[in-house]
């Protein structure tokens, strides 16, 4: 699964929503918290690491 990225944290998910990259799917995990399923880029990664 290190090709995919899971985000937990809507303000993340927004941040990364700027830069036009759009999500797999989106679901509620077991837990039942809503995440965003994104594939790993490099363009994600550079927003990932500016954190």
């Amino acid at each position: 699964m290190k090709n995919y990225f899971f985000c937990y944290d809507l303000a993340l998910k927004k941040k990364i929503d700027q830069y036009g990259i759009q999500y797999i799917c989106t679901a509620i995990a077991n837990s039942g918290k809503r995440f965003w399923l994104y594939e790993r880029t490099e363009e994600l990664q550079k927003i990932l690491n500016e954190r």
